[in-house]
């Protein structure tokens, strides 16, 4: 199960980075801007597979797993609001570079897509901090829904 998991993720980079590669480039700031979203996906990516590792956990019936994945875990959530924090930066990187670069396309679908996006990550990163000021389940849930809505948005603002 975690071995297709981890399949799961490795497919879904390596069909971000050939997807845009296909799309390709007009100038290098656009390639520099590019790389910077890709590296905010995967920093993404590893903070939203948290909650498979939980999920894992909970799921299980084998203790050895378990314990072995609740370590992983301890270690992963030290982690957890640096890498959050680190990719919400790259994100308004890439933004900042994309208005830059491609002001005159500015009412486009992938633009629109994208200011939709960041004001979902906005929502993430308030759950967040919200979870992180009093941990509750209802916060637990809004923090996880909008982490998976907010990959939802990032797949059609990828793809468009």
């Amino acid at each position: 199960m975690i071995t297709r998991w981890l399949t799961i993720n490795i497919i879904t980079v390596i069909m971000i980075i050939f997807w845009s590669l296909y799309q390709g480039y007009d100038s290098n700031f656009i390639l520099i801007g590019k790389l910077i979203a890709q590296a905010a996906f995967i920093l993404f990516l590893i903070n939203v597979n948290m909650y498979f590792v939980f999920l894992f956990i909970r799921k299980s019936k084998v203790r050895n797993v378990k314990v072995k994945l609740a370590k992983i875990s301890k270690r992963m959530m030290k982690y957890h609001i640096p890498i959050a924090v680190t990719a919400a930066m790259l994100i308004i990187i890439h933004a900042a570079i994309m208005v830059y670069v491609q002001f005159d396309y500015l009412w486009k679908a992938k633009t629109a897509s994208g200011a939709i996006s960041i004001g979902i990550l906005l929502l993430l990163l308030y759950s967040g901090l919200l979870r992180r000021w009093k941990a509750s389940g209802k916060r637990r849930r809004f923090h996880y829904i909008m982490a998976f809505v907010f990959l939802g948005f990032v797949f059609i603002h990828t793809f468009i």
